[in-house]
């Protein structure tokens, strides 16, 4: 099972192109993920109704929580057609049984893992939008967890795929009630790959400025891409 994550459109034409082309190809994609900011600033709101259109088009699962530009009427019309992570756990299903095994922490409800998050936008100056949504902290343990802005205290991020124990010659400290992958945008210069204790970050990079990954949902790891 394969997931298309992708943050920070910013309303670019030419890259919502390029995804649409994308997805004209068998690229053996489950579901799509994207950490926030369709827009710039809430505007234009017509670029929403263009990705929504090729959402339509491509036909997959979307799982998106809004970033700091998303709010007003943008946010209402996408949130409307797909509804937010924001406040929510979904269960997806039928992941590898042996996830669990590659990392005891993940208690898969059968074969699914859970994903959750949070939105990173602030209240606009219309009091259209009031923030963010939270979500009990013990449902984040074990799940997929998706922000706009990435966790704080994350540093070393490396461009490409890494596994804890390189990561960490096997010295993280164990923390509890954190999520097993935690996706994220917002920082289009830091993209890539780290770890904050057990808890793998990945920033995909911009999609403005082409730059998308592809996580296999079976190990958990990433593979970053760029349209030409």
């Amino acid at each position: 099972m394969k997931a298309f994550v992708f943050s920070d459109l910013h309303a670019s034409e030419r890259q919502l192109y390029n995804f649409k082309k994308y997805f004209e190809a068998d690229h053996d994609i489950d579901l799509l993920i994207f950490a926030g900011d369709v827009t710039n600033m809430g505007e234009p709101v017509g670029f929403v109704n263009n990705f929504i259109k090729a959402l339509d088009e491509i036909r997959l699962p979307f799982f998106w929580v809004p970033g700091n530009n998303d709010f007003g009427r943008a946010y209402y019309k996408l949130n409307a057609k797909f509804p937010s992570l924001e406040g929510k756990v979904i269960v997806i299903p039928h992941l590898m049984r042996d996830l669990e095994k590659k990392d005891p922490r993940v208690k898969p409800e059968g074969d699914s893992l859970r994903l959750t998050g949070v939105g990173g936008s602030p209240a606009s100056w219309a009091g259209q939008y009031a923030g963010e949504k939270m979500i009990d902290k013990k449902s984040i343990a074990d799940s997929i967890f998706v922000s706009h802005v990435p966790p704080p205290g994350i540093l070393t991020m490396v461009r490409h795929d890494i596994e804890l124990e390189r990561y960490s010659n096997g010295t993280m400290k164990q923390l509890s009630d954190v999520p097993v992958l935690h996706i994220c945008g917002h920082l289009h210069s830091r993209w890539g790959c780290g770890y904050l204790g057990t808890t793998k970050v990945i920033n995909p990079g911009a999609l403005v400025d082409g730059r998308y990954g592809i996580i296999d949902l079976e190990n958990l790891s990433i593979k970053f891409e760029k349209f030409v």
